[in-house]
């Protein structure tokens, strides 16, 4: 069966062997704006110290040429050169390039690869030693090429050149400031591809329309794509060019799932029974409903089973065996949740995914070779249905893992030879409230008690960060590490019983800073579970991937000091984004001795696109100077 299935993924490369047109006859521009040939190199670039619109890059790519083409086969070749500016730079040395292998093809060939150094005023140059090359086995159906540049230093430039399989997607950005990125491909009459781009920024170079067979494209002083808050995959979100094809073998998901069923170390497992599984099987149905089923059932493996840290969408010792062992890879371990699911009576299925970090799966292009982990799909009903991924012991049975929210997933119905893409959401807001009762006392002290109600996610987050950081650190988290906040007591409560609120009550009490004898200043958002502004940045490069809707709320009750009156109270407030899908009211109000304060935050999306990053940024600076406003209470 895996000859079957190595013949198929071979299909999907090598389709166009018999197409003859030749590779475009666009030129290569040959300036140090745009790309040289290997080996040639100008000494400004050699004598360059940073880079012109990235000041404080350790390295930047000088270019990146690629050119994809039918001919006697269809492949990619590339062309890089980068500069090393720093010591901190140097570790872009170490090259590792990442193939798809099939069929025991290398997957990358004629690699040439050298570091260019000026020394004394003469340019000298240290090829690769071959022998240093070494391939890295990632998993059943990728592997990288891996070798550093010999006698980098702090102004050394690098450089390599290759041909590999096909591309389906070209990367203008990178971690990396780029001057300069092309791709030129040359397909011919008998391909069907599409063309999407994914670009920010005027090309430099653009030639060709989306259904030409003829294309190149190109970016200049393209800024280096670094980790952003609330960023989703630094894949999804670089400047890119896409390329859909619509004419291969496996053209559909349909067919993908059909094969997937075929491959021994995914197919073949849908129907083990682990053992002890009558056992526990037989516990499962004597359950009253189905939420109770799928709760033990999915409890029962996270308790048994201690996850690897190795995610597959395929078994690599295979899901008795790892069993019996207590530990398994994702695979193994939520295909045994499956398999028991199954044998209960539980409506259930595979579903073959790819985690966030590793990008978004695009529905219009149907790729194997996307998938990184498999999980569980439970449709309960056209409204409702269940993901579940039991690697993470935090996880509930009834909230969709965030890493895989806002993805699309496909369903493995073996039985039926049903084969379909699902998009992973969670349309309800996520509810947390924080609930404060305390006194103010003369002199500027401050007492209470807290009661944070934390559902779904935020109920995952806190009892995560609760069990594996220990309660001390856990307690700065709470106090979001002001040091003039003491706790002397917590209470958590509901932490194991997936259907219920995380409920955390705490005794408390703070100095409120800058307070005298004659003037106390109040702050209102002790525990506030935002953290701090996450927008402060005046530019953003990402889009921003909050993963779920929202719904927030502190509320405070504060008893005033006898003796002391307001001198400056907030005024009730809404603020609205622009787009309306954000919205934050911030309610005071005053009564006989007693302030009540309420603030709530609700977002309607979850998605927000970087071309809207200044309506975001502007909504939370104006949030977060609300919500820092303090009462101002003096001595009568």
């Amino acid at each position: 069966m895996d000859k079957i299935f190595t013949t198929l993924v071979l299909c999907i490369f090598l389709f166009y062997a018999n197409a003859q047109t030749q590779i475009s006859n666009v030129k290569t521009p040959n300036s140090t704006a745009t790309t040289q040939p290997y080996g040639k190199v100008d000494m400004a670039d050699l004598q360059m110290t940073s880079c012109d619109f990235e000041k404080d890059a350790n390295a930047e790519v000088l270019f990146d040429f690629g050119t994809q083409a039918s001919g006697r086969g269809l492949y990619l070749e590339r062309h890089t050169r980068i500069k090393i500016f720093n010591e901190n730079g140097k570790n872009e040395a170490n090259i590792r390039l990442i193939y798809n292998k099939y069929n025991g093809r290398t997957g990358i060939w004629d690699l040439q690869a050298e570091t260019i150094n000026l020394e004394n005023g003469k340019i000298v140059i240290v090829p690769l030693d071959n022998k240093l090359i070494y391939t890295e086995k990632i998993d059943r159906f990728s592997s990288a090429l891996v070798f550093a540049l010999p006698n980098v230093k702090p102004g050394s430039i690098i450089e390599f050149k290759y041909k590999q399989q096909p591309h389906d997607v070209w990367y203008f950005q990178s971690n990396l400031p780029t001057r300069y990125s092309e791709i030129q491909t040359d397909f011919s009459s008998r391909s069907e591809f599409r063309y999407v781009p994914h670009v920010s920024q005027p090309f430099v170079k653009d030639i060709g329309e989306p259904t030409d067979y003829r294309q190149a494209k190109a970016l200049a002083n393209i800024h280096s794509l670094r980790q952003e808050e609330y960023m989703g995959s630094q894949r999804d979100n670089l400047q890119r060019m896409e390329y859909i094809s619509r004419h291969v073998l496996l053209n559909t998901w349909s067919k993908i799932g059909e094969l997937l069923t075929q491959f021994s170390e995914f197919g073949n497992e849908l129907d083990y029974e682990v053992s002890g599984a009558g056992t526990i099987i037989k516990q499962a149905r004597s359950l009253k409903t189905v939420d109770e089923k799928i709760a033990f059932l999915f409890d029962t493996v996270k308790n048994h089973m201690k996850w690897n840290e190795n995610t597959a969408f395929f078994v690599n010792d295979g899901t008795v065996k790892a069993w019996n062992k207590g530990t398994g890879n994702s695979a193994e371990i939520n295909l045994i949740v499956y398999q028991l699911l199954k044998k209960a009576g539980v409506k259930a299925y595979p579903l073959v995914v790819s985690s966030k970090n590793n990008g978004k799966i695009n529905p219009a292009n149907p790729n194997l070779f996307l998938f990184n982990n498999v999980v569980v799909y439970i449709p309960i009903d056209s409204t409702k249905s269940y993901v579940l991924d039991a690697t993470n012991k935090f996880n509930l049975y009834n909230a969709i893992p965030q890493d895989q929210l806002n993805t699309f997933g496909l369903s493995v119905d073996e039985k039926n030879k049903d084969y379909k893409m699902v998009f992973l959401e969670n349309p309800e807001p996520v509810m947390q409230s924080v609930f404060l009762n305390a006194e103010v006392k003369a002199g500027g002290k401050l007492s209470g008690t807290a009661e944070i109600t934390s559902y779904s996610y935020n109920k995952i987050t806190a009892a995560q960060k609760y069990k594996t950081d220990g309660e001390e650190k856990y307690l700065a988290y709470l106090r979001n590490n002001d040091n003039n906040v003491k706790i002397s007591a917590l209470k958590m409560e509901n932490m194991e019983i997936d259907s219920l609120p995380l409920t955390q009550k705490v005794d408390f009490s703070t100095d409120l800073a800058g307070s005298d004898e004659n003037y106390i200043y109040l702050g209102t958002n002790i525990f506030n579970r935002m953290g701090k502004n996450p927008f402060t940045s005046e530019e953003r490069y990402s889009d921003i991937d909050f993963g779920y809707r929202d719904n927030y709320s502190i509320n405070g009750i504060y008893k005033l000091p006898a003796g002391y009156k307001t001198d400056a109270l907030p005024k009730t407030i809404t603020i609205v984004s622009p787009d309306q899908s954000m919205v934050f009211k911030r309610t005071i109000i005053e009564d006989n001795g007693t302030i009540v304060v309420r603030y709530m935050l609700n977002h309607a999306k979850t998605i927000y696109f970087k071309k809207d990053y200044q309506d975001v940024r502007g909504f939370y600076k104006k949030m977060y100077e609300l919500l820092n406003e303090q009462i101002v209470l003096k001595k009568a």
